[in-house]
């Protein structure tokens, strides 16, 4: 069976490639900031196609405002360097 590729940047990537971040929310400390509807990041952690699980919560501004999960993949994406699709779930 031949994989589904695509060609990003002049590498060619496995569409099957998933990184799944998993993440806790806090909306309570924009709110009292005055961004009521934002959330910030309380804890994050990578969970890949392998099973593999990192935690990167050291790795992220925990003090960054998101609007929405687009925002927050375009976020992971260019903080973690990744190509693949981003998911984000709320653990």
């Amino acid at each position: 069976m031949e994989l589904p590729i695509a060609k990003s940047g002049g590498k060619i990537l496995n569409l099957y490639n998933m990184v799944t971040f998993y993440v806790v929310k806090d909306y309570e400390t924009p709110e009292h900031a005055g961004a009521s509807g934002l959330f910030q990041l309380i804890t994050v952690s990578i969970h890949r196609d392998d099973d593999e699980i990192d935690d990167v919560t050291n790795e992220v501004d925990s003090g960054k405002f998101f609007r929405d999960d687009e925002e927050l993949k375009k976020y992971f994406s260019k903080v973690f360097e990744i190509e693949e699709d981003i998911m984000i779930a709320e653990d």
